[in-house]
C-alpha cells in the first residue's frame, strides 16, 4: 500500500530475472511517484493501471502476451484480484497478507497509519467521507468470481489487517483453480516466512505460466506450520478444532 516501485528490484532480479522472466515492478493510481504527481487512488482505477502496464508487457518482443502473471504483497494482493477479475489477460496470481475482508479491520482496528496513508492515497481529508463513498464500497465480495486464472493466496493465521475467517471466506468464493496457504503463528508482515513466500511465490507463478494448476475445480489447500511442516487438505489453524465459522459457511452458500 504505501511502498513504492523501487523497493522490488531487488526481489526482482533474484526471483525472476535471474530465471529468464520478465519483471516489471509497478507503482498504481496513489503510490510514490504516481500520488506525488497528483494521481489517486479510488475504487477501481487501480485495476485499469494494471490493465496499461499489460499493454505495456505485450508491446514488447520479449514477452509472451499469454504468460503474463502477478505477484502481490499486502494491499497489492487486493488490487490484484480486482484485476484478475477484470482483465483475462493475466494469467496466474499470487498474493500474499492480501487484504481480503471487511476493511473495518485494517481501517478501524489496525494502527491508525493504514488508514491515514489510504485517506492521502485517495486524495480525502474528510474521514467520514471517506468511509461513506470508498471504504464502504471496498471489500471484493462476489467480484473475485470473476477471476479465472490460478491464483494461490497466502497470509498468516493472525494477521491484524484481515480477520482469517474473512480471509477465507474470501478463498471460498472464487471460482477458479485456487490454492490457500495459511502460516502457523505469522501476523501481517509474514516476517518469519517472507524468504520462503518470495520464493515460492516466484516459483508457483512460474509453473501457473508454463501450464500448471489449471485444472478444473482445484482447491488445494495448506496449514504450514512454523516447523516446516504442513497439513494438507485444510488451512484452518489446529485451534479451531474442526469448526467452521459462519462466515465461511455462508460464503460457501454463495
Amino acid at each position: 500500500m504505501d511502498m513504492i516501485k523501487e523497493d522490488y528490484i531487488y526481489a526482482a532480479e533474484r526471483y525472476y530475472t535471474s530465471r529468464g522472466i520478465v519483471a516489471l515492478s509497478i507503482e498504481g493510481p496513489g503510490q510514490g511517484e504516481s500520488r506525488a504527481n497528483g494521481l489517486t487512488v479510488d475504487l477501481t482505477n487501480y485495476e485499469r493501471a494494471i490493465s496499461r502496464y499489460i499493454d505495456h508487457l505485450t508491446s514488447l518482443p520479449e514477452v509472451d502476451a499469454a504468460r503474463i502473471g502477478m505477484f502481490d504483497i499486502s494491499m497489492s494482493g487486493y488490487w490484484g484480484s480486482r484485476a484478475a477479475a477484470t482483465d483475462r489477460r493475466l494469467a496466474a496470481l499470487a498474493a500474499f497478507e492480501a487484504v481480503t475482508g471487511d476493511f473495518t479491520t485494517i481501517f478501524e482496528r489496525a494502527q491508525p497509519t493504514f488508514k491515514n496513508n489510504y485517506m492521502f492515497m485517495a486524495g480525502y481529508t474528510d474521514e467520514d467521507a471517506f468511509d461513506t463513498e470508498l471504504v464502504a464500497r471496498m471489500p471484493l465480495g462476489d467480484l473475485v468470481q470473476e477471476i479465472t486464472c490460478p491464483v494461490v493466496y497466502g497470509i498468516g493465521e493472525f494477521d491484524e489487517l484481515t480477520v482469517l475467517e474473512q480471509a477465507l471466506a474470501n478463498y471460498e468464493r472464487v471460482r477458479a483453480p485456487k490454492e490457500m496457504r495459511v502460516y502457523e503463528n505469522e501476523f501481517h508482515p509474514l516476517g518469519g516466512t517472507a524468504a520462503e513466500v518470495f520464493r515460492f511465490g516466484a516459483e508457483w507463478v512460474e509453473r501457473a505460466l508454463n501450464g500448471e494448476f489449471a485444472e478444473p475445480g482445484r482447491d488445494v489447500r495448506h496449514y504450514v506450520h512454523s516447523d516446516g511442516r504442513t497439513t494438507d487438505g485444510t488451512a484452518n489453524p489446529t485451534w479451531w478444532l474442526g469448526t467452521t465459522p459462519a462466515v465461511i459457511a455462508d460464503a460457501r452458500q454463495a
